[in-house]
């Protein structure tokens, strides 16, 4: 039952991971001065994104979902769930331009239980 939890909290947390990515991607592009620079900004994170991003998202989350069925290693992957809900909730709240108002609560509400459901499991 743990790991089938925390594979489904992985797979809730995702999107809301590549949300707050996105914020912070965005927020990078805004502080630009002048099209050079925006091009310039743009083209590195493409350049990244297309080099190690893709691959390292894919290697980091097989092994945070591969963590979750090693008993050695569950309390480990809890944690990691744990901040990575916890840091994409703390970009997206912190990065959203207006109150936080009921829809933008029942949005989050996934993960606000992601981040309940792993911290119940790294203390189980």
């Amino acid at each position: 039952m743990n790991a089938f939890l925390h594979a489904l909290g992985t797979l809730v947390v995702l999107p809301y991971m590549l949300l707050a990515a996105a914020f912070l991607l965005i927020g990078d592009i805004a502080e630009t001065h002048g099209l050079f620079t925006l091009i310039d900004v743009i083209a590195n994170h493409a350049n990244w994104i297309l080099r190690w991003g893709i691959y390292s998202l894919l290697v980091f989350l097989a092994a945070l979902l591969i963590a979750g069925f090693i008993p050695s290693l569950q309390r480990i992957g809890a944690a990691g769930l744990f901040l990575i809900a916890l840091g994409s909730l703390a970009v997206i709240c912190t990065l959203h331009s207006t109150r936080i108002g009921l829809g933008e609560l029942t949005f989050l509400l996934p993960c606000i239980a992601v981040l309940g459901v792993s911290a119940w499991l790294f203390v189980r």
